[in-house]
């Protein structure tokens, strides 16, 4: 499982420029969302910004987190230390998966309830 997610996150790779510069619109749109409109005329224009802001840096971290998980012990019982070693890193990346799918659902969550009261402020 942990070895499908590395593939997919290193197929994903090519995409971290892309991501970054959402990152850097959703940051630029909620800061003029945020600051150049007065009272709650803003929020047309802060809310979608956040929602990419939250999605474009979620899936950095799952990038740049994913991409890197080391091989598969090798067969070499003379070094116990580097075998515990490097199974002490690839447990610590399933208590990073299990993370990354609570930041996921957490993620989601937010986005909507974000996009809800996104709607419900643009019916009035």
């Amino acid at each position: 499982m942990l070895d499908h997610i590395h593939r997919f996150a290193r197929r994903l790779l090519p995409l971290r420029p892309v991501l970054i510069g959402l990152a850097a619109c959703g940051l630029l749109g909620a800061a003029v969302g945020l600051f150049a409109f007065a009272g709650t005329e803003g929020n047309h224009l802060l809310m979608p910004a956040m929602i990419l802001l939250l999605w474009s840096v979620t899936g950095l971290i799952f990038i740049d987190v994913f991409a890197q998980v080391p091989p598969p012990p090798r067969a070499n019982p003379n070094v116990l230390r580097s075998r515990w070693a490097n199974k002490l890193r690839k447990s610590l990346h399933w208590v990073l998966v299990l993370g990354f799918v609570a930041l996921g659902l957490i993620a989601v969550d937010l986005s909507l309830h974000i996009a809800g009261a996104w709607l419900l402020d643009g019916s009035r």
